[in-house]
């Protein structure tokens, strides 16, 4: 595909901090009559298979996509109003369901949206198109698979037994920039017995935070930490498939399951393409791309997959977990909420680093 890539930068205001954000310009194949705007907290590869095939079938649409961290576009969003882009994609439910909540969508109806599970969609608003479960990522050179931790309780022992070997060797992402990593900890401080313990064993052992799945995965590969905790299932589950130090393990005691969601900005200012394109992503050819080429455990029960992810949590077991987008995300969000866990967090954190 031709396209344009340039890097700019964006000032995230609520922190003071500036972060990278990727834009990609993919021109109309024919003649432009319209512009698609697509604001993502998903890698550009990922989608790239979507956008191309959605272009083949409306040549006359160019595309916008601009890439963020998951926290850094819902900043960027209400920083940006009244501008708006014609589409929000991101992993960050508890932020898409805020969001929505506060005014921010355009219903939409249609065959395609109705064809998705009820726990897939909320208000008509926003959404599910794939399920991500939250994993933990091990180098196979420290360890090899029979060795590996099946548990929480079990990833603690080894944190114990092997306390030195790991000692700045653990990464998570920083729930304090990533919305997404967020939501994970605080699903994991909801369910988790040993969430108290996980937490200090991070602590003490400098633990290293990370701004996307994709950063931890490039530094288990490489050796630079040896445990990523709670990684976004498909990327690590694409990076096991190339690399033979990557190993993926699905905790048996839980296993989280992160939906990214979507919706139409009620200032969208193409809303009529924005619904083609939110029609064809969960339609089952757009669904089917996904799950071929970018590893993606997809939403639609017809889809073909290696996983299909609506089957995680219909198994006879129950360590499958999804989180449903539902008015339950706004708790996350709560003020009080949000401040006791960054609280925690940071006690545990910088009283190591």
């Amino acid at each position: 595909m031709n396209y344009f890539r340039r890097l700019t930068l964006l000032l995230a205001l609520w922190s003071g901090a500036v972060f990278a954000e990727d834009v990609y310009q993919l021109p109309a194949i024919g003649n432009e009559t319209s512009v698609l705007q697509i604001y993502a907290a998903a890698d550009f590869p990922v989608v790239e298979p979507v956008l191309a095939e959605f272009q083949k079938r409306h040549p006359d649409v160019s595309i916008r996509y601009s890439e963020f961290n998951t926290r850094v576009l819902y900043e960027s969003y209400l920083e940006g109003l009244p501008k708006s882009p014609d589409l929000v994609l991101s992993s960050a439910m508890d932020l898409q369901v805020k969001l929505v909540n506060d005014g921010h969508a355009r219903p939409h109806k249609s065959d395609q949206t109705q064809a998705l599970p009820k726990w897939a969609k909320w208000r008509d608003e926003v959404f599910g198109f794939t399920y991500e479960p939250a994993v933990i990522v091990i180098n196979n050179k420290f360890l090899s698979e029979d060795q590996q931790p099946k548990t929480r309780s079990e990833l603690l022992d080894l944190i114990r037994q092997e306390s030195n070997r790991l000692m700045g060797k653990i990464g998570t992402f920083d729930i304090e920039k990533v919305g997404v990593g967020y939501l994970t900890w605080a699903h994991d401080r909801q369910q988790s017995g040993s969430y108290g313990r996980l937490l200090e064993a991070f602590g003490t052992h400098r633990a290293r935070r990370f701004p996307s799945s994709s950063s931890m995965l490039r530094s288990v590969n490489s050796g630079e930490i040896l445990i990523a905790y709670n990684v976004l299932g498909s990327y690590a589950k694409s990076w096991s498939e190339r690399y033979s130090n990557v190993s993926v393990v699905m905790p048996d005691d839980y296993t989280a399951l992160v939906m990214r969601s979507a919706f139409i900005p009620k200032r969208a200012p193409n809303p009529e393409i924005a619904h083609r394109f939110l029609d064809f992503l969960l339609s089952v050819d757009g669904q089917q791309l996904l799950a071929d080429e970018a590893n993606l455990f997809p939403i639609r029960e017809e889809v073909v997959g290696d996983l299909p992810a609506h089957s995680l949590s219909q198994r006879p077991d129950t360590r499958f977990q999804p989180i449903p987008l539902s008015l339950s995300l706004l708790m996350y969000n709560d003020q009080a909420k949000r401040d006791l866990i960054f609280e925690e967090w940071e006690a545990a954190m910088k009283t190591f680093d």
